[in-house]
C-alpha cells in the first residue's frame, strides 16, 4: 500500500509543478482516496469548492471529509499549497512560507510531507495571470505534529463513517461546487 499513496504524493507534486508554470495557479485543497481493502485501492479525489475568506474556508476543508466517510476509506492523503490555504484562514500572521503541504492519514496517525518553494515569475498565463517557475528546498517530513483545524476536522468528518447514500452525497457536493473525480474499475 505504501506504493500506491508514494504514487498519488508525486503526481501532485508533479501536477502542482505543472500549475504554477503553465497557469500561475497553486493547486487547490483536495484528498485522494485510498481503500486499502479493495484490490485496486486508489478509489479517486475530491477538490475543495471555491470558498470566501476565513469561517467559510474552513468548512469547505472539513466537507472534503464526507465523501470518503460514506466511501468508509481506510487512508487519505489530502493535499493544498500552505500560504494559500493560511491566508484563506484568515491567520494571524502577515507572511506564509510557500509550499506544498501533502498529508498521509491513516486511523491511527498520520505524516505531514512539506515540499517548499520559492518562486521566479516567468511571464503570464494565456489569461493574464503571471506564472512562476518554482524553486523546490529541502522537504521534510514530520509523524503526527499538529494540523490546522480545518485540517484536523476534515479528518474527524472522514473517521465518522456515515451509513449515508453515496450517490446523493456525491450529488450534493457536487452541487456545492466540489469536483468529483473518481476511477472506474
Amino acid at each position: 500500500m505504501p506504493a500506491v499513496a508514494d504514487g498519488v504524493i508525486d503526481t501532485i507534486l508533479k501536477v502542482s509543478e505543472s500549475m504554477l508554470r503553465d497557469h500561475g495557479l497553486c493547486l487547490r485543497p483536495q484528498v485522494h482516496i485510498l481503500a486499502e481493502d479493495m484490490d485496486q485501492p486508489y478509489v479517486g479525489f475530491v477538490t475543495c469548492r471555491l470558498f470566501y475568506r476565513g469561517r467559510d474556508a474552513a468548512d469547505a476543508l472539513a466537507n472534503l471529509g464526507l465523501l470518503p466517510s460514506v466511501l468508509m476509506a481506510t487512508r487519505l492523503v489530502v493535499a493544498w499549497e500552505d500560504c494559500d490555504l493560511r491566508t484563506a484562514l484568515e491567520l494571524p500572521e502577515e507572511h506564509f512560507a510557500t509550499g506544498i503541504v501533502i498529508l498521509d492519514a491513516g486511523f491511527d496517525g498520520h505524516t505531514l510531507h512539506w515540499h517548499p518553494f520559492d518562486v521566479e515569475v516567468n511571464g503570464t498565463s494565456p489569461h493574464g495571470i503571471p506564472t512562476v517557475i518554482p524553486h523546490w528546498r529541502t522537504s521534510a517530513r514530520y509523524a503526527n505534529v499538529p494540523l490546522l483545524a480545518p485540517i484536523e476536522a476534515l479528518l474527524e468528518t472522514w473517521r465518522e463513517f456515515r451509513d449515508e447514500d453515496l450517490q446523493e452525497t456525491a450529488i450534493a457536493l457536487q452541487q456545492a461546487g466540489y469536483e468529483l473525480n473518481m476511477v472506474s474499475h
